[in-house]
Parts: C-alpha cells; sequence; structure tokens
C-alpha cells in the first residue's frame, strides 16, 4: 500500500515537471527559427578567409560543394532546395583554432534590407581546442527581395 502511494506521489510530481516555457519567450525563438532554418553545419570547407553567400540558384550551390567536397571521399551530399520559395545563406569562418562553431541570426529586419550576423559558438572542455579547422555553416529562409547583407559581431 505504500508503494503504490508512493509512487502516485512520484507521478503527480514528475507530470507536473512537464510545464512548458512561458509564451513570450517561445515566440521569439519561434520567429527566429521561421527566418533561418539550418542545414548543414560542417568543420571543413577548404575555404580559408572568413566569407559570407547567398545562394539563390542551383549551379552556385552545386560551385559550392563541388569546393568542399575536392578532398572528401565520398563527398557530402549537397541539399535539396526549391530555389523559387527559398534561398541558402552559406557562411564559412576562414581558418580557426578549434571546433567551437558559428551561429547566424537576423540582427534586423526592415522594409528594405535584413541583417544577418554571426556569432562564435564557445566549444565545451570537451571539444578538441588544438586543431585548425575551416568550418562552415549553410541555412535556408524563404526567398525575400529585400536586400541580405551581413554583419560579424564579436
Amino acid at each position: 500500500m505504500r508503494f503504490l502511494l508512493l509512487f502516485l506521489c512520484l507521478l503527480g510530481i514528475s507530470c507536473s515537471g512537464q510545464k512548458g516555457v512561458p509564451k513570450d519567450k517561445a515566440d521569439g525563438s519561434m520567429q527566429n527559427s521561421k527566418e533561418l532554418q539550418l542545414v548543414l553545419v560542417d568543420n571543413y570547407s577548404g575555404v580559408e578567409d572568413s566569407e559570407f553567400q547567398i545562394v539563390r540558384d542551383s549551379k552556385t550551390l552545386r560551385n559550392f560543394f563541388i569546393q568542399i567536397n575536392k578532398a572528401r571521399k565520398p563527398g557530402l551530399p549537397i541539399p535539396e532546395v526549391d530555389f523559387s520559395k527559398e534561398l541558402l545563406l552559406i557562411y564559412c569562418a576562414g581558418t580557426t583554432l578549434g571546433v567551437g562553431g558559428t551561429e547566424l541570426f537576423v540582427i534586423e529586419d526592415s522594409k528594405d534590407n535584413i541583417v544577418v550576423g554571426s556569432k562564435e559558438r564557445i566549444p565545451s572542455g570537451k571539444e578538441i581546442t588544438n586543431i585548425t579547422t575551416t568550418p562552415f555553416i549553410i541555412y535556408k529562409m524563404p526567398l525575400t527581395p529585400k536586400e541580405i547583407s551581413f554583419r560579424k559581431l564579436d
């Protein structure tokens, strides 16, 4: 009988612990996730200098994957993208020390332009920090006639 009572108490506590995120916090993060959706991230691009690309056609995307797949066997598959509805943002961080990585996010979305920024992700203590990488990250977003610019944040 005691075990049954204890089990019911634990069940009640565990169910109430599954409460959702407050609505105002969820809305802010969902807005950014509607803008940018992560497609691919990897630690080797072969691009030694930092660069930002906006890809609006399959030829440009194919050329990028030819470049990053030069030293890979098998190479990374080219993502399927409907360029009539979406565009891709590619950020190559250049030569970096470690495997921390980078994240892209929308800084400003005005009537005429969108400003995208990058933020370095701090590696956890378990990640190796004494190797040289050339990471890249690809996000997709809805097709827009607005001008898209890039700003690197420190």
